[in-house]
């Protein structure tokens, strides 16, 4: 359990730099808010996070987060897309 607790409040400490990286990607609070909690699950179950040392976590949650808004990004493109075939 303890090292359950201690994953968590690490995480917590990596909150604030997910959701900003996000918020600034994606310049919407709510799909900010959605893209940083899928990827602090992600971080959590991701073992080779854990084997990093605290020091390099910056740059490795910045990848994961591009990669996860460049996603949403693009998933939102087709369905705007989806979309305005639907309509004509």
């Amino acid at each position: 359990m303890a090292k359950f607790q201690k994953k968590v409040a690490d995480l917590r400490k990596c909150e604030p730099v997910v959701y900003s990286i996000c918020l600034t990607m994606l310049a919407d609070e709510a799909a900010a808010c959605e893209a940083a909690k899928r990827i602090l699950v992600e971080l959590f179950r991701d073992s080779a996070f854990w084997m990093k040392q605290e020091s390099d976590w910056q740059a490795y949650m910045t990848r994961i987060c591009i990669r996860h808004c460049l996603h949403n990004v693009a998933n939102a493109d087709k369905q705007a897309e989806t979309a305005s075939t639907c309509v004509s």
